[in-house]
């Protein structure tokens, strides 16, 4: 499970797109006032041979935009020419629907027709192969119409799911991806994206002009004359490559609601702005979304390096001690407790190592043997059994859940009739994070209520529209193919752990890889987990705390070691052969987990259980995980069958274990060293954090204001929680947690609310509010996840 403590939502806004922006150049825009929806760059001609290919037999993949209701949908079409007539697929990435198969497909050159039996019903494509190569035509469903346009898929690049198009500036200097459903308008020397809930605006500038102060000034001048906002503060975050120097603006604003911002990167004497400007709701909502605009933003001058067909250099000792060098000042940079790493070559676990403790108490030392939790990396392990299911015939990835578990709801009834098990772990259904509701019930949940909660859950976009990420989703997914494959097990909890078993870790050799506790203390031999404080610290805690996580085992409860993860990660290089040259998986449904389902950022996927991404031309197939205490990184290069892992007992050690990845990248493909800069750059804005946080942190409770807000309250979703003063200590009580809560006050020195102190929630804060007849609530969270609690009688 990814982490699960709140984040301070100045930091993490003020990075958001400094830290995805991709480097490009430009010119000013040139003034131009009509507007564009949904812009496609357009698509190339085929080439004489191809044009001679269709005249005959328009077979082949084609890939293009299924234009309906207002929606453009990014389709690829599979027509195979066999000896018993024609076959064909059609994949929908950004609804999920991969290999759907097509019928009564008829081809009479120029003419072309078939139909999709699948979903709500009867999907009729009908249209003709032109002069070029494009089959172009009309698409009719339930009283629907809509059409299509597709092109030889030589000949085209295919686009993210999640994206529908790609804007380009008229005076050819930047290009930027349009998410699913925004729409793009030009103005005068600006363009602007907008979601469809008209609550967010991107709007890009380009100015020429060194001064990027100075430019973003000018920018919201182009944008907005009236434009006033004081500035919060100023970052300089390190720039990407080919970027001379890049600037974040945060600014203060009257509405809570409300997020502005500016980045501006320079390049060559000329600003490229984006301002942002948008409801805090939405920007939850649609934090993919965003960060597909600022992560595909490209300067055109600047050249992509690319290292497809560079061979990463020897893992001699010249370069291991490079990379323990940087391993052993980080740890102590970032107060890291314990980690261990490995790198995989081939078939081969080519360097396994330990650092720092495992136990603080007893000086016991992390090695590869070591039990830790791997938190969301274990979704991959769900991924990989439901692709065992697909081989055996019990399932398709395309199976409607409700087939297998009929109880199976969520909040539109329609879609709990069509949504599959691939859109289950997929991350693209609109399903959001609930994971509060985790630890406020973990304590009396199962797994079958885990599966039930879906029922009510509210979809922060529309299906298949953006990445949201769900651990409640995944742990059904893993919890129906336990019971899919282990029919008569007493419960799904019992059902999955079996299932993993004997179907994934027996056959990789993970003998030390479990969701048992039980098994892990029997042992003997694990880290103990440590967790960050406000003060950035970290210190140990009991091992209990973490089986808070267990209703949700699928997404993120597994125990494993170093050298268990190691037979995992030869086993996907091998593409399903486990390291004893038993056959796991197909090859066919392990690529399965690999294939992009909803782009994350323009530059990266969210699959079936993985994140597909890429490093300078090079697949990157990784996941994290966090627990309440430790944290996972999990790396591999197919095309160079090459690997990493870190593993640590601290919790939210992310940035560490992505860098020690990022650092072995860049030696064994020798460029230049970009990661310490990114660190000490976070180093110094966490330090810049805490401080700010500890001046704003108060020791005394006033008895008086708080008194009201004493006693029991509850909430629908998180249960019941009791708070009690004793000696001006403000005590919460969540059953499952206990901790002490501290008054919290913002910039101007006012009562924003009372934070949490205690694992696992700390940094939480609790707003006392009374309603407008003075009846006192509880709000913890804000904007689109928020949760009240009232006075339980």
């Amino acid at each position: 499970m990814k982490d699960i403590q709140l984040k301070f939502k100045s930091f993490v806004i003020s990075t958001l797109l400094a830290g995805m922006l991709a480097a490009t150049a430009c010119q000013p825009l040139q003034p131009v006032e009509r507007a564009v929806e949904n812009v496609v760059e357009p698509m190339p001609l085929a080439t004489e041979a191809t044009q001679a290919a269709v005249a005959t037999s328009p077979t082949g993949r084609y890939s293009g935009l299924l234009s309906v209701a207002g929606i453009e949908l990014e389709i690829h079409v599979d027509l195979v020419d066999s000896a018993g007539g024609y076959t064909g697929t059609i994949d929908i990435p950004a609804q999920g629907a991969l290999g759907i198969p097509l019928h009564n497909i008829r081809i009479e050159p120029p003419s072309v027709y078939f139909e999709m039996l699948e979903g709500p019903a009867l999907a009729v494509f009908e249209g003709q192969v032109d002069e070029t190569g494009a089959l172009s035509g009309v698409f009719k469903q339930a009283g629907m119409e809509g059409t299509f346009t597709l092109q030889p898929a030589a000949e085209t690049a295919a686009l993210p799911a999640g994206v529908t198009g790609i804007y380009t500036d008229p005076a050819g200097r930047f290009t930027a991806p349009i998410p699913t459903g925004w729409t793009v308008t030009e103005g005068e020397g600006f363009v602007r994206f907008t979601d469809p809930d008209a609550a967010i605006r991107m709007d890009i500038v380009v100015i020429q002009n060194e001064d990027l102060t100075q430019a973003i000034a000018e920018a919201w001048r182009i944008v907005n004359p009236t434009f006033d906002l004081p500035i919060k503060e100023t970052i300089e975050p390190p720039s990407m490559s080919g970027v001379e120097r890049t600037l974040v603006t945060n600014y203060e604003t009257d509405d809570a609601r409300r997020v502005v911002q500016a980045v501006a990167q320079l390049q060559e004497g000329v600003a490229y702005v984006i301002l942002l400007d948008g409801e805090l709701a939405a920007l939850q909502r649609r934090n993919a979304q965003v960060s597909i605009i600022g992560s595909g933003f490209k300067i055109l001058a600047i050249e992509e390096r690319d290292l497809s067909s560079v061979e990463p250099l020897p893992l001699d000792e010249t370069l291991l001690t490079s990379l323990e060098e940087f391993i052993a000042h980080y740890m102590e940079a970032f107060a890291v407790p314990g980690a261990v790493i490995g790198i995989v070559q081939g078939d081969s676990l080519v360097y396994a190592r330990g650092f720092g403790v495992a136990d603080p108490d007893t000086g016991t030392a992390m090695t590869p043997e070591t039990h830790v939790m791997i938190g969301s990396t274990g979704k991959s392990l769900t991924t990989l059994l439901m692709g065992t299911l697909v081989d055996d015939g019990l399932m398709t990835w395309d199976t409607p859940v409700q087939q297998l578990y009929p109880d199976f709801r969520v909040l539109d009834p329609e879609l709990s009739q069509t949504i599959t098990m691939r859109n289950l772990v997929c991350a693209c259904t609109g399903v959001p994070r609930r994971d509060l509701e985790l630890l406020f019930n973990a304590d009396h949940l199962t797994a079958e209520d885990i599966v039930a909660s879906l029922a009510d859950f509210e979809f922060f976009t529309g299906f298949g529209e953006a990445f949201q990420y769900s651990n409640q989703m995944v742990a059904t997914a893993g919890y129906i193919a336990g019971m899919l494959a282990v029919p008569d097990a007493p419960n799904l909890a019992v059902a999955y752990a079996e299932a993993l078993r004997t179907r994934v870790l027996a056959p990789i050799g993970m003998e030390n890889t479990t969701l048992s506790f039980d098994e892990v203390n029997a042992r003997g031999r694990f880290a103990v987990p440590h967790t960050q404080m406000l003060d950035g610290s970290y210190v140990p805690i009991d091992l209990d705390v973490e089986a808070l996580l267990l209703p949700i085992a699928p997404a993120g409860a597994h125990w494993s070691t170093l050298e268990d993860m190691a037979k995992y990660m030869i086993m996907e290089l091998q593409e399903g052969v486990a390291p004893n040259g038993q056959r796991v998986v197909s090859a066919q449904n392990l690529k399965e987990t690999w294939k992009p389902q909803i782009a994350i950022t323009n530059d990266a996927s969210y699959g079936l259980g993985w994140i597909i991404s890429s490093y300078k031309g090079l697949q990157v197939i990784s996941h994290s995980g966090n627990t309440l205490g430790f944290t996972s990184a999990f790396t591999f290069l197919p095309e160079k069958r090459l690997g990493a892992i870190v593993l640590t007992n601290g919790r939210a050690t992310n940035l560490f274990n992505e860098g020690v990845v990022s650092r072995l990248l860049e030696l064994l493909f020798d460029q230049p060293a970009e990661t310490q800069r990114n660190l000490d750059f976070y180093l110094e804005q966490i330090d810049k954090q805490v401080q700010e946080l500890a001046a704003k942190v108060g020791e005394q409770v006033d008895a008086e204001r708080v008194e009201p807000y004493l006693g029991r309250f509850a909430n629908p979703a998180l249960g019941e929680i009791t708070l009690t003063l004793v000696e001006q200590e403000l005590t919460l009580d969540a059953g499952d947690f206990i901790t002490r809560l501290r008054p919290k006050f913002d910039d101007k020195g006012e009562l924003e609310g009372y934070i949490q102190i205690d694992p696992p929630l700390q940094g939480a804060i609790y707003k006392f509010v009374p309603t407008e007849d003075g009846t006192p609530t509880i709000v913890l969270g804000e904007g689109a996840v928020e949760y009240t609690f009232v006075r339980s009688e």
